[in-house]
């Protein structure tokens, strides 16, 4: 896209795609493409890799706030670790798109992918030895902050790139299916694991995952590479925020997903001090995980068939404000049955809430530029979204976790409500086909 494109003729062009009918498309026509196959395969591994790690390294960090004599700062403990990977995602985000927008996508997902796997394989051999604590989680989750950073948004411009526009939904779905069908399996496995194993095993089991990864992205076809003339890095960050500015459907796509991450989301995060509220070990905990990951799983096959329908605004909001009532009934739980239930079906509406606007934003921005929009949506989940397990954890301590849980279900449910009902442009939103650089 052209700096200097005048907005009316923006506007004409907003407005002719959006009265295309996205078609209907099968739930796994995303598959028919050879590269996105691959790349989808190898995604499946690695995020099983990935829970099974996450599982262990929250229940680790319960574990560490036991043994120094504080378990109750279990929730504080995990709000530090998501400060450590909002600082360095706030700082970098922004530039890990430019640098997705000017590089081979494949090759740089190979330098990222290959950093993750040596960061959970010291991990591992800190946690084996005996020799990990609080400092060392935090310093090694702030590492891992920087390589999303750059990681995230290369991966979602990409995809665009592996399908057509009208199996796009197929390919979102199945990406949220590829990492919340693992964040049901992953806890189980680790469950399984954790025992023979020890949560220093988990973590090499997933420094090995994301090599299956590597192998796809070695005999995928080469990403082409933009070879006009650059800006400055600063000026790219300005033109990517400026669109994001002057699409009123975008700017409030990003609002929702500030409030998500801020106050609702981290609930994930933060299940190892729910496990703990309500007085259950590990194995407990995994089947939290994993009532959430089947929740998720199923909203993200839901999203991967809605490549048909037209008003994906409409249930972007209508998502958001389930989620959030879902999340505050959650919190008055008191049982691990009633809790199993309530997260799994919160889970469901994140899924649907957060692959209704990957696509929009996805779809209404110009191949040239989606690096630079998908950096800010990485930002959100790797900046705001631990700040927001900070907030929450610390409120946590305070006046207990579900009374978190509660405070910010009722805060996003009436943004949501007001989203709804004054945001005509959000509401009557539709996915805008753009030209993409080459056709898979």
């Amino acid at each position: 896209m052209k700096k200097g494109l005048a907005p009316e003729l923006e506007t004409e062009a907003l407005d002719e795609a959006a009265t295309a009918d996205p078609g209907r498309t099968s739930m796994l026509a995303a598959l028919d493409y050879r590269d996105f196959r691959l790349f989808w395969a190898g995604l499946v591994v690695s995020n099983i890799g990935t829970w099974m790690q996450q599982f262990g390294l929250g229940w680790l960090v319960v574990q560490l706030a036991i043994q120094d004599g504080v378990p109750n700062l279990a929730p504080f403990y995990l709000g530090l670790t998501g400060l450590a990977r909002a600082l360095p995602g706030l700082a970098f985000g922004l530039f890990g798109g430019v640098v997705a927008d000017r590089a081979d996508r494949r090759r740089l997902l190979l330098v990222t992918q290959t950093s993750a796997a040596i960061s959970a394989a010291v991990l591992g051999v800190l946690t084996i030895s005996g020799r990990i604590n609080i400092v060392e989680i935090v310093l090694i989750s702030a590492l891992n902050s920087i390589i999303f950073s750059f990681d995230a948004p290369t991966r979602q411009a990409m995809v665009p790139r592996l399908v057509s526009d009208r199996e796009l939904m197929s390919a979102i779905g199945l990406n949220s299916a590829a990492f919340n069908g693992a964040t049901l399996v992953g806890p189980l496995i680790g469950g399984v694991l954790i025992i023979p194993f020890g949560v220093g095993g988990l973590m090499v089991l997933n420094a090995v995952s994301y090599f299956a990864v590597v192998a796809a992205l070695l005999v995928m076809r080469a990403q082409p590479v933009d070879t006009g003339r650059r800006a400055p890095m600063l000026d790219s960050i300005r033109e990517g925020l400026s669109y994001l500015r002057h699409d009123p459907v975008l700017r409030w796509v990003v609002a929702l997903s500030v409030a998500t991450a801020l106050l609702t989301r981290p609930y994930i995060q933060l299940l190892p001090a729910e496990a703990q509220f309500l007085g259950v070990g590990a194995v407990e905990l995994s089947w939290l995980l994993a009532a959430s990951g089947a929740g998720a799983l199923g909203g993200a096959l839901i999203t991967a068939s809605l490549g048909g329908w037209k008003h994906r605004g409409a249930l972007l909001v209508a998502a958001a404000f389930a989620h959030g009532s879902l999340l505050m009934l959650f919190g008055t739980q008191r049982s691990v049955l009633g809790a199993l239930v309530f997260v799994g079906l919160t889970s469901f509406a994140v899924m649907v809430f957060l692959g209704m606007g990957n696509t929009l934003m996805q779809t209404r921005t110009p191949d040239a530029l989606r690096g630079r929009v998908m950096s800010v949506n990485t930002m959100v989940f790797i900046g705001f979204m631990p700040l927001g397990q900070l907030v929450l954890g610390a409120v946590g301590t305070v006046a207990g976790i579900n009374t978190a849980f509660l405070i910010g279900g009722i805060i996003v449910t009436a943004v949501a409500l007001y989203a709804g009902l004054r945001v005509t442009a959000l509401r009557e939103a539709v996915a805008t086909p753009r030209p993409r650089a080459v056709a898979s």
